[in-house]
């Protein structure tokens, strides 16, 4: 039997290596890499797809755009938690520094600090106005931030160290053990503030014994400063960008009140989760920090050039099943179909990714800053524009636009590399 399991290992592997002169790419690494970064990325994208049915079956409209609203101005206020460190902390690894790690942590949870209070001052001028409820979860948001946003680098320990095995493993196991308190939340007790609470709560415990795992397996103490300040400036790239991405749902909120944004956010967020199932980036950046975007540069643009090949097809197929999927699984939603069609769109932008992860590997911070000003602030601009016109619609072409410039720009500046 083993002979026969050894026989099998060697003709896919010879099948791999043939298939690389048509891929131009190393397909015994996409493979392995591919097969437990979906592998998981299914399993968590199934817990989060149970989630949503649960939300949509046993919360109201009104409880779900209250619990998206707070979750929205929890990952505002994570800005300050420094969340590009996760990203050039990939990097560090790869290069065999793994010390960076413990620094990382403390300089998220540092600076995560600053979050906290931000969100207790929320806290307090909600407590003022009498809203207890919201009054009470960003109190909560304030104790439990710095930890759910510092532990989680274990995740880019593990990509640096192109072990999608036990990165994968680990998510798969904090989702699945997150859900176990979650979900029977949400069926007993339709309360937002409770809901918030034990996801926030059992984040933080879960990762955080994973992470205490994560670091018994670093090899040494050597530290990349570099690597810390890149992901210093990565995040300042990227707090416009994180700031447009949770805006509009606050927006939303505010004028027109929780209904609309649940419509809204469910319509977003099954679009959100299969494009986390795409493993795009975390393959691409391990492989780029070795070589460098330079070196295989014509390399990356026929990749870029055959992804689009393969999301074409998937952005169609998502656009016609929409209105079975929502009439089956979520029928209290179906007004969410023709933005979810709309949304789907954003699929085809999906081979980007591969542009901007060279960007970030060969550390180009003016054109980064440029790509990550100029988007952000033009969808912000759209926002303002377009909400009070049309609404939902308003904030659907506001980010389909927006993320078509930034693709554009992330092309220009990648083919002057």
């Amino acid at each position: 039997m083993s002979s026969i399991k050894s026989l099998f290992k060697e003709k896919i592997i010879k099948f791999l290596r043939w298939t690389e002169k048509y891929a131009e790419t190393d397909m015994l690494y996409a493979a392995k890499g591919s097969f437990w970064i979906i592998l998981g990325t299914i399993g968590v994208f199934a817990i989060s797809f149970i989630k949503i049915i649960v939300f949509g079956r046993y919360a109201s409209q009104e409880v779900y755009g209250t619990y998206a609203f707070i979750i929205s101005m929890a990952a505002i206020f994570a800005i300050f938690s420094l969340p590009g460190i996760n990203i050039s902390l990939i990097k560090a690894i790869a290069q065999k520094k793994e010390g960076t790690l413990s620094l990382a942590i403390k300089e998220r949870l540092k600076f995560s600090l600053i979050g906290s209070l931000v969100s207790l001052t929320a806290a307090g001028w909600y407590f003022i106005n009498q809203n207890y409820v919201l009054a009470t979860a960003f109190s909560a948001v304030a104790i439990f931030l710095p930890f759910q946003s510092a532990f989680p680098v274990l995740y880019a320990f593990w990509t640096g160290r192109k072990n999608f095995k036990k990165k994968s493993g680990y998510n798969f196991a904090s989702d699945f053990l997150v859900a176990l308190i979650v979900i029977p939340t949400i069926i007993l007790t339709n309360n937002p503030v409770l809901i918030i609470i034990a996801l926030f709560a059992s984040q933080s415990l879960f990762t955080g014994i994973f992470l205490a795992k994560t670091l018994k397996h670093k090899k040494n103490e050597e530290v990349s400063q570099e690597s810390i300040s890149f992901g210093k400036n990565l995040t300042a790239m990227n707090a416009i960008v994180s700031f447009a991405e949770q805006i509009d749902k606050v927006i939303l909120w505010k004028f027109f009140g929780p209904i609309p944004l649940a419509i809204y956010s469910f319509a977003q967020l099954p679009i959100q989760k299969v494009k986390e199932i795409i493993p795009i980036t975390q393959l691409a950046l391990p492989k780029i920090g070795e070589k460098g975007a330079k070196e295989i540069k014509q390399g990356i643009m026929k990749k870029f050039k055959k992804l689009f090949f393969i999301f074409i097809p998937l952005t169609l197929l998502a656009v016609i099943i929409a209105p079975y999927f929502y009439r089956i699984v979520l029928p209290q939603y179906v007004e969410s179909v023709p933005y979810f069609q709309a949304f789907s769109f954003l699929l085809l932008l999906s081979p980007f990714l591969l542009l901007n992860a060279s960007l970030v590997s060969e550390m180009k911070k003016k054109e980064l800053y440029v790509i990550q000003t100029i988007t952000p602030l033009l969808k912000i601009v759209l926002f303002l524009i377009l909400i009070p016109l049309f609404q939902i619609w308003g904030l659907v072409f506001a980010i389909l636009i927006s993320q078509a410039i930034n693709g554009i720009l992330a092309l220009y500046f990648f083919k002057k590399i």
